[in-house]
């Protein structure tokens, strides 16, 4: 009776080692995948930071779409909407102020700050800081962005560069 009760006991061990290694589904462990995701997100505004543009070549999965507010772009239209924004604003800092994600994709809401030095979008340098807010939504597949939906403050931006008025404010 002792023999196979050990028998058993070890046969329970091996099976829920088993089963820990390759997981009870065979599917891969969500929240390790979501915060592989993040981190992707995390390490994108990191190397925005520095100014690094090559980076995009490892971020973007295949057949990469944006969404943005000026309409849709692959990842050429992405890479030198990108960089123009660079270009014209050579200080900048991007924060991931929340970053949220959920299976496949990842819900960034972020800032940038930064210093109008060089013409954007046909607006000439004005030498006006700027913090610009917005929120972007992030399908990762594999470890890349795959596509991206984008809403960013431009009449806040704008208005903070001088191309568009403030709103009037209300007499007390």
């Amino acid at each position: 009776m002792k023999k196979s009760l050990n028998t058993v006991g070890v046969t329970i061990i091996v099976i829920s080692i088993i089963t820990v290694l390759i997981g009870c589904t065979g599917e891969p462990d969500v929240k390790i995948t979501e915060r592989e995701n993040r981190g992707l997100i995390s390490r994108y505004f990191e190397e925005m930071n520095k100014g690094n543009k090559a980076y995009l070549d490892e971020y973007f999965g295949p057949n990469y779409v944006y969404h943005g507010p000026n309409g849709d772009l692959d990842a050429e239209g992405f890479k030198t909407m990108h960089s123009m924004f660079l270009t014209a604003f050579t200080d900048i800092h991007a924060v991931s102020e929340d970053i949220i994600s959920s299976g496949d994709k990842v819900v960034t809401r972020w800032k940038i700050q930064g210093t109008h030095k060089g013409e954007f979008q046909g607006i000439a340098p004005t030498g006006k800081r700027i913090i610009v807010t917005g929120i972007i939504i992030s399908r990762i597949e594999e470890g890349k962005a795959v596509e991206e939906w984008e809403e960013i403050n431009q009449l806040g931006m704008l208005q903070q560069l001088g191309v568009f008025p403030p709103p009037v404010q209300g007499e007390e």
